[in-house]
């Protein structure tokens, strides 16, 4: 049996559907940045400490505060994670990682979460107003 541990289309060679277990590796290593594309109730809920809240409806207003590094995009299923790297390709300014199973696939491996609003978490409210 074949396992497929990367994916990547040949339209966008910056863009790469990953595991939780990749993305973790890279995020220890300080190789990626992790972008959560939820809304702010459910990053309040549980999310991977460190990662910098983006709601997916601002994110391409916020686009251009996106860091210049690899950046790994979570969501909860892996949905609109999805959607934030392989429909808004042109918003990153390095390779985007999509994270496969999102959230849920996290947490089924055992792995960091957080709960609570902290300054990741606030971030993008102060980058929108200096937007307006």
């Amino acid at each position: 049996m074949q396992v497929v541990e990367q994916y990547t289309t040949p339209y966008y060679k910056h863009i790469l559907s990953l595991p939780p277990s990749s993305i973790r590796k890279l995020w220890k290593l300080n190789k990626i940045t992790l972008v959560d594309v939820r809304t702010p109730e459910e990053y309040e809920d549980h999310h991977i400490p460190g990662s910098i809240l983006m709601p997916l409806d601002y994110l391409d207003t916020l686009s251009k505060f996106l860091p210049d590094t690899d950046v790994a995009v979570i969501c909860e299923h892996g949905n609109r994670a999805l959607y934030a790297t392989y429909g808004m390709p042109h918003i990153y300014k390095k390779r985007a990682i999509h994270m496969q199973y999102g959230m849920v696939g996290w947490m089924a491996m055992g792995y960091e979460v957080a709960s609570g609003i902290d300054e990741n978490g606030k971030k993008w409210m102060r980058l929108l107003d200096s937007v307006e």
